[in-house]
């Protein structure tokens, strides 16, 4: 263990919530790749691992903060969220777009609340959000450079619900670049009541 504990000094992290519902969005992502402009040849899916709702970016963080953050996160105290994944948009905007998401219908309000609370828990502790949070699920990435998302995309899924799930658990993540690419591990978790 203590090698693991070694191995979080200097750490990229993040307070993140997982997707159970990961064959809806890999069929999401499936369809989005046949649309015009976001071709496998431009946009990389997020893995089905790697999918996660970041309520609060940490960046990068020393041993003793992660203790210090275990303790903070431990107080959040949540029930279950019942959230529909709704809608799609890309980040910073469809026109030049390094991001693919899709949005939260209901239960953003609940994820809100529960960004929240994790960020007055945290910023007992001097952390302070580097913008504020909007519910939103990353599903693919631009290869290189930067992608036009087709106005047609756009509309096809404005209010479209695309799926379902319930988010149960709160997670103190970790960034690990391998050879194979990004991966996020996570360091703690708080259950919901």
């Amino acid at each position: 263990m203590a090698g693991t504990l070694h191995n979080l000094n200097n750490t990229r992290a993040f307070i993140a919530v997982d997707v159970s519902n990961k064959d809806a969005i890999k069929s999401l992502q499936q369809e989005l790749l046949g649309d015009p402009g976001l071709t496998p040849q431009q946009t990389k899916p997020v893995k089905n691992e790697n999918l996660h709702i970041t309520l609060f970016f940490l960046g990068n963080i020393s041993l003793e903060i992660v203790e210090k953050i275990k303790a903070k996160i431990a107080q959040v105290k949540f029930d279950p969220i019942n959230i529909t994944f709704t809608g799609v948009g890309a980040f910073p905007n469809p026109t030049s777009a390094r991001v693919i998401w899709v949005g939260v219908g209901d239960g953003a309000q609940e994820l809100v609340c529960l960004a929240e609370n994790v960020v007055q828990k945290l910023a007992e502790i001097g952390f302070k959000p580097d913008r504020p949070f909007s519910p939103h699920l990353t599903v693919l990435r631009a290869k290189a450079g930067r992608l036009k998302m087709p106005v047609e995309t756009l509309t096809k899924y404005t209010n479209k619900s695309i799926a379902s799930d319930i988010i149960d658990e709160l997670h103190l993540k970790r960034s690990e670049t391998t050879p194979s690419g990004v991966s996020y591990k996570d360091i703690f978790t708080v259950y919901a009541r």
